[in-house]
């Protein structure tokens, strides 16, 4: 089998902003994200689960 490449990205999109932390909004959705990713490389069997670490990390890199 060949090596595959997924990208997985977040998005939000409403008419209003969101209430409350812009930036925990934020992060809540890129921990969304990440685990989403994590499943779906443990489901497709992916080496060293793609990568992804147990927990996302939320620094920016």
């Amino acid at each position: 089998m060949q090596p595959a490449h997924v990208d997985v990205g977040v998005e939000r999109w409403s008419p209003k902003e969101p209430e409350g932390d812009p930036q925990k909004l934020k992060d809540a959705y890129a921990a969304v994200a990440h685990s989403v990713s994590l499943a779906m490389a443990k489901e497709l069997g992916c080496e060293n689960n793609g990568g992804l670490q147990a927990r996302p990390s939320l620094d920016p890199a």
